[in-house]
């Protein structure tokens, strides 16, 4: 598989080992999209439309933290190759001397989130939440993008607790193509595994299509099997 992408990511140096199928190309250039700023092109599938649904693709966002042992929360899902992956990114906040920062840890142990998430809320449960996420077929989304990966990321790029542990910054945002190392993916596959998720995913489900068929008259069929007009035809007998 061919890369072309001006950012690195934690499966690319499989390249270097097994070689470069130039008749499959990755052209990953990352895109962002918000539903505000590109309502057209945002998918409907993680809609705020949607929002209110007690199981929708984004509903893991309707629940907080328990505050035991982080201060806040967000939650994302990977696209990957076919299937749907849930992650979680706790945050804490880590005070040294008069300077205050913000520590981020990425799981995607389910019951691990559990432990730290107030998980029945707004008359939504996790559990039935994950359910739904995890056995959602997701395919048009893959084949409406022309992409093996996407995340839809419920608290994009936050910078800090914030008021009350919501974050300031944190904002829903649709990554077609991301970076999957800035997600930890690699807890999930590692490196060798991803990179042939991708390829097979490019080369088979994305990159061939089936194959037309075009049906053939029945005497074209018979041609092509060296018969011809007379290989089934008696010839008059002479009395």
């Amino acid at each position: 598989m061919y890369i072309i992408s001006n950012k690195k990511d934690y499966y690319d140096g499989v390249v270097g080992t097994i070689g470069v199928d130039k008749t499959i190309v990755y052209d990953r250039k990352t895109r962002e999209l918000t539903q505000n700023e590109n309502s057209k092109e945002f998918p409907k599938e993680f809609s705020r439309d949607r929002f209110d649904n007690k199981c929708s693709l984004i509903s893991l966002g309707h629940f907080y933290t328990n505050r035991l042992h982080y201060d806040a929360y967000g939650a994302f899902i990977v696209g990957f190759c076919g299937k749907l992956y849930v992650g979680w990114k706790f945050y804490s906040e880590v005070k040294k001397f008069d300077d205050t920062s913000m520590f981020t840890e990425i799981t995607y142990n389910y019951e691990f989130a559990k432990e730290n998430i107030n998980h029945k809320q707004y008359g939504s449960n996790l559990d039935d939440v994950m359910k739904y996420v995890l056995t959602y077929d997701a395919m048009s989304i893959f084949r409406k993008y022309n992409t093996p990966v996407f995340v839809m990321d419920l608290d994009y790029n936050r910078t800090d607790i914030g008021k009350y542990g919501h974050g300031s910054d944190g904002k829903a945002v649709f990554l077609i193509n991301p970076i999957l190392k800035d997600y930890e993916f690699y807890k999930v596959f590692n490196t060798f595994a991803a990179f042939q998720e991708i390829q097979m995913f490019m080369g088979g489900v994305l990159g061939r299509g089936e194959k037309e068929i075009i049906e053939v008259e029945d005497k074209y069929k018979i041609a092509q099997h060296g018969f011809d007009k007379y290989s089934f035809r008696k010839d008059k007998e002479t009395k």
